[in-house]
Parts: C-alpha cells; structure tokens; sequence
C-alpha cells in the first residue's frame, strides 16, 4: 500500500560513514545486472535531502512477505544514479521489534532501471527513488517508530573519470583500449582478435595437459577427452561475441555497456569466463559504429547519504 506522499524533515545521524563494503573477486553475477560491491574507498556520508515516497508492508507468512520503504531523493535526477544501495542500520516498530535484515550489511550496489533506460522523449528526469528493505513488523505493530541507514549512488557523471566511452570498440579487435579515465582508474582492457583468443586457448590446454600427465594419466585420448571437459566453458568467440581481457585490480569497473549507431542502449549477456570478459549479443551482431561505455566507481561518482525517518504509520 502507499502512503501519501509527505515531506519529512531528515534528522542528522549521528554516527560517522562506515567504509563501503568491499568486494570479493568470486564470480560475479550477471551483468549489468550483476550488480557490483560497494568501491573499496568512498566520501564520507552527510545527511539527505529526501522525502518518505511509499511504503509497502505485506504482512504474511508466505513467500512474498515484505516491508519497503521508498525514499525520494529530489536533488539527484533518476538518469544520473546509474546504481544504488541502501544499508538499514535501525528499524523498530512500536512494540520494539527489530526489523534490520540480517543481510543489511551485505547490500550491493544495484543498477536502477531508470539509470539504465536514460531519458525519455526528451523530458526532465524524475527525482532518484531509493529502497529500504526490512523484516515484516508484527500485524499489531502500528507504526515504524525509527528507520535509518545509509544511501550510496554510483553517478558516474560526477566525475570526469567516471567513464570510459569507446566507439566503433570493433575496429579495437587486437589492440588495448586507450582512454585517459581508464588509466585513471587502474583499468586495462584489450579486445581479443580470433588468433588471440585461439592462442589463449592453445596455452590453457597445454597447461591443462601438462597438469594431466603430471598426475600419471597417459593415454592420449583419455587425455584429450578430460582436456576437452575441463575448458568447455572456455570463450569460443562465436558470432555475437566479444572477447575482452580485463585487469581491473582497484575493482572500479561498475559495468560494461553497449550502444548501436545511433546511441540506443543494446542488451547483452556480460560475464566472466575463464579470466575473461565475455559480451554476448544475442539479437544483432555488434556494427562497425557500435560504442561501449565503461563505468567506474571512484570517491567522486559514489555519493553517501545517510537517512532517518520516525514515526511512519504502518498499512
């Protein structure tokens, strides 16, 4: 349910910025949508400008229960915050109860969808919504009596180094990516021509091989069959592919993304295989005039709010 939209005057939080959570180097998640950690550095946190939007309480012992609290953030245009997290640091409803998820802490810079989509029609963006998700009050709780936290947006246009926009990226196949915001960041990225990858791969099997012998296996079949297993996930480069070496050792990299001739944003598979960047288009092959914008996190593009709202009604 929502409430009526009300203004609420933010109250300072008197507690200093934690650092931004940081990143494992596991697997990541699908991306964009594979949504990033939290930069290892970030600015320290001040008080918000925002106003209580909705809140959405679904009081239920099934699988959808919930209780959101959207949080409007006027001075910061939808199209600019390009991800978004919010780390609840207290909930409590009027009985007491806690209600801070017990994963608060873990929350991930999220891509938000207007960030992705950009303008529409030409029309001035909407104010930034941010989501804070708690534990389900008790059904006699009536009101929230405390919720606050910290926000982080990752608004890359805060920052001249923010970016990375690399056009016609298909006539780069064999060379490293040049661009002053990447060297500021510590990135480097290459695009893996055909020979390239067809060499990376001649190494991983040999290394694969020489590991096999090692351990007492000898018949070469045997041999080529379990070499085979152990690099089926490995890139092959097929139609709709691009094939990227990455080091990224500061973990600035937000996201990769893709864009036709004429600037329309284009949707592909972003993933991690074998130590490379893998982009995979599914409906159209990448064009001569196709760009990519690489995003990164810096202490400029990360913008930390923190937020406290009390005596919210409860649906």
């Amino acid at each position: 349910m929502k409430d009526p939209r009300a203004s609420l005057a933010l109250l300072v939080v008197a507690f200093l910025a934690a650092p931004a959570a940081a990143q494992s180097k596991g697997k990541p998640k699908s991306t964009p949508a594979g949504g990033k950690p939290a930069a290892a550095a970030a600015a320290k946190a001040t008080p918000a400008n925002a106003t209580r939007a909705a809140l959405q309480d679904r009081r239920t012992t099934g699988s959808f229960a919930r209780c959101t609290l959207g949080i409007e953030l006027p001075d910061i245009p939808a199209v600019e915050a390009k991800a978004a997290r919010v780390v609840v640091m207290k909930a409590v409803d009027d009985l007491g109860t806690n209600l801070v998820p017990d994963d608060a802490a873990e929350a991930r810079l999220e891509p938000t969808q207007r960030g992705q989509f950009g303008a529409r029609d030409g029309k001035p963006s909407p104010p930034t919504i941010v989501f804070a998700e708690m534990k389900n009050p008790p059904r006699r709780a009536t009101v929230l009596k405390e919720v606050s936290g910290e926000i982080e947006l990752f608004v890359p246009s805060r920052d001249p180094n923010g970016e990375a926009k690399l056009p016609n990226f298909l006539s780069l196949s064999g060379k490293p990516a040049v661009h002053p915001a990447l060297k500021a960041n510590g990135v480097e990225i290459s695009f893996l021509s055909g020979a390239q990858l067809a060499a990376e791969r001649k190494r991983a099997e040999d290394a694969e091989r020489a590991k096999l012998k090692k351990e007492g296996y000898t018949e070469e079949e045997s041999v080529r069959e379990m070499v085979d297993s152990a690099l089926w996930s490995f890139p092959k480069g097929d139609e709709g592919e691009v094939i990227l070496r990455v080091k990224d050792p500061k973990k600035a990299i937000q996201d990769i993304k893709a864009f036709d001739g004429e600037g329309n944003p284009v949707f592909a598979g972003n993933s991690d295989e074998r130590g490379l960047r893998v982009l995979k288009f599914w409906n159209d092959k990448p064009g001569p005039d196709w760009s990519l914008k690489v995003e990164m996190r810096s202490d400029k593009a990360l913008v930390r709010h923190t937020f406290v709202f009390r005596d919210i009604p409860l649906p």
